[in-house]
């Protein structure tokens, strides 16, 4: 079905006694432009649907239409903590800076009054920065070898960049525990705190050679690292759960195996 207007859209929504509240967010809640995307953000009662979000189009604009609880509401009040990258932190992030067009028991304006005063520390889990760890690191060592590989190799190798290059990106953000909010976002983060890695980046979109390629994503790769989140040294053992999440305890179960 298709819309004709967003606040028709809107208007339906609210005549529906399950909805118990609706914003809009991003360019949605300020000014759209031809590029832009339709952000919508609804409260219902109580989500016994299980409906997480719609897809669909509204005055020709690609639109999502994500959906939350009362009781997700009610969990957030009085969290100081929040991990960044799930539907909490992008949740909070998304009530401060939006547009609240529906909220007949208050719901949002308390707690958006609430989180915009005082707002919780957002966190990066550690489980996600582990898991970029060992992507990262597990494709640099693979790209390096079908680099030095047939033609075979090297077709695949270029297939093999164009996720590599989107994972370390991601990699350098959750190193440095920053929350990730899209590409426009860390484009503005990076032209204001790190114009070397983005100047890398620039130079890799602009490389029309497999060598010129690789050269760059070295140069990125380099430049990733945070921390305790460093480059594999020449005699690593990385142990892997069969939740396929690194773990580090299983490194004395394979010692065990092959002392």
């Amino acid at each position: 079905m298709k819309y004709s207007s967003l606040e028709n859209l809107i208007e339906k929504m609210k005549s529906s006694p399950r909805v118990k509240g609706i914003f809009t967010t991003g360019t949605t809640a300020s000014k759209l432009t031809p590029s832009s995307d339709i952000d919508l953000v609804v409260v219902l009662d109580k989500n016994e649907a299980g409906i997480k979000l719609v897809y669909t189009t509204v005055e020709k604009h690609f639109s999502d239409i994500f959906f939350f609880d009362v009781d997700f509401l009610n969990q957030l009040k009085n969290k100081r903590e929040v991990f960044a990258n799930n539907f909490e932190g992008m949740f909070l992030e998304w009530l401060i800076k939006g547009k609240i067009e529906h909220d007949p028991d208050n719901l949002l304006f308390a707690l958006k009054k609430e989180f915009s005063e005082n707002p919780p520390l957002q966190k990066v889990d550690e489980s996600e920065k582990r898991d970029f760890w060992v992507k990262t690191n597990y494709n640099y060592i693979a790209n390096l070898r079908y680099y030095s590989g047939d033609d075979l190799y090297k077709k695949a190798l270029e297939m093999r960049l164009l996720y590599s290059v989107s994972e370390l990106i991601n990699a350098y953000f959750s190193f440095r525990g920053v929350a990730w909010r899209g590409e426009k976002a860390a484009i503005k983060y990076l032209e204001k705190n790190d114009q070397g890695f983005l100047s890398i980046f620039e130079a890799y979109s602009k490389s029309n050679s497999l060598e010129d390629k690789m050269k760059r994503y070295e140069g990125l790769f380099g430049k990733i690292f945070f921390g305790e989140y460093q480059k594999w040294d020449n005699n690593f053992v990385i142990t892997v759960s069969n939740q396929n999440q690194h773990n580090p305890k299983l490194e004395s179960f394979w010692n065990q195996l092959v002392e």
